[in-house]
């Protein structure tokens, strides 16, 4: 009950704070971009709905193709029409680069160092060219034409066989260990932990991961709901979400430097060294020569970000075979 008081409490105070702070803020803001009606404290978020395309489609319909929107105190705005989206990503390309900072993704993102979180800027640039020239190159991806082709084959032949045993077939459990086995192949040469005539779902790793994956995204979804948009609530922590949210973070981490270490252990013991072609060497191993040339720019942590790119890639697989 202590804390349902305190959140009250702490929603009567920016409320009033609101009001006598927004007094000032419309006298030196005149014009700008159309903008529906909003409410105190929450701005716009009582108008974004589910689905949010459709929300913001009959928005567009009364505002026009550009209009602003505050949720809550971030304010943003939204393109609708193609040629102003075409606009921003030509004339305004540099201006619109960058990515805000949202409080939510601040641990998930290892401070805002992965490339999807990260601001423009050296740093990102640095990223970008690994991501380019080592992990999505022609030669590598060439070079891991076999094992994907393996795994996408080993992947329809249980399939085939669960589709005999039951109807229904869980396929995004199956297209996450599909990404996870290509991308550990990939960053670490690791071999997937089941062959292709083993019936279970997923392997043992891969449900480890995914346990940990659902946990953080359960966890930074409701951190979402307020951190992003309220922050009064993100510092008071009425919920006490941010250690949860810190401890399903940690638990990634460890799987991640699971291989780092694995890979790291394998160079000191006289595996592939830095002499080595580059197309035989796994990223990880990539990383660490980089490493030793650079090492204030190439990190431990900077290593984890890359690995952590796997989860992008099922994220997006997945979304494709939605649409």
């Amino acid at each position: 009950m202590d804390k349902v008081y305190i959140g009250i409490l702490s929603c009567a105070l920016v409320f009033l704070l609101h009001n006598l702070l927004g007094k000032k803020k419309k006298k030196n803001h005149k014009g700008g971009l159309p903008s529906p009606r909003a409410i105190p404290f929450l701005g716009h978020l009582h108008l974004v709905k589910q689905p949010i395309h459709a929300a913001l489609c009959r928005l567009a319909e009364r505002h026009g193709p550009v209009f602003s929107l505050r949720l809550g105190s971030r304010s943003t705005v939204v393109v609708s029409s193609p040629a102003s989206a075409r606009e921003c990503f030509t004339e305004h390309d540099v201006a619109l680069a960058d990515r805000p900072r949202i409080p939510s993704w601040r641990f998930v993102s290892m401070y805002f160092s992965m490339l999807a979180a990260t601001s423009y800027g050296p740093h990102w640039r640095t990223l970008r060219r690994v991501a380019a020239v080592h992990l999505l190159s022609t030669q590598r991806v060439s070079s891991m034409s076999g094992v994907i082709a393996g795994e996408v084959l080993a992947m329809v032949r249980r399939l085939y066989r669960s589709a005999t045993a039951s109807p229904r077939v869980q396929l995004r459990r199956r297209l996450f260990e599909l990404s996870l086995s290509v991308l550990m192949e990939t960053i670490a040469h690791t071999k997937a932990t089941r062959s292709e005539w083993e019936d279970t779902d997923m392997s043992v790793e891969a449900q480890e991961y995914r346990k940990v994956l659902d946990e953080i995204n359960q966890h930074v979804g409701m951190a979402s709901l307020y951190w992003d948009h309220l922050p009064v609530m993100r510092w008071l922590d009425v919920f006490g979400n941010k250690n949860e949210v810190v401890a399903a973070v940690s638990k990634r981490d460890v799987f991640l430097q699971q291989p780092i270490d694995a890979e790291r252990w394998k160079l000191d013991d006289g595996g592939i060294g830095p002499s080595s072609e580059v197309e035989g060497k796994s990223m990880i191993s990539v990383m660490f020569t980089l490493e030793k040339k650079e090492p204030q720019v190439y990190t431990d942590t900077m290593i984890s970000g890359v690995c952590a790119v796997r989860d992008l890639f099922h994220f997006t697989i997945t979304y494709i075979l939605t649409i």
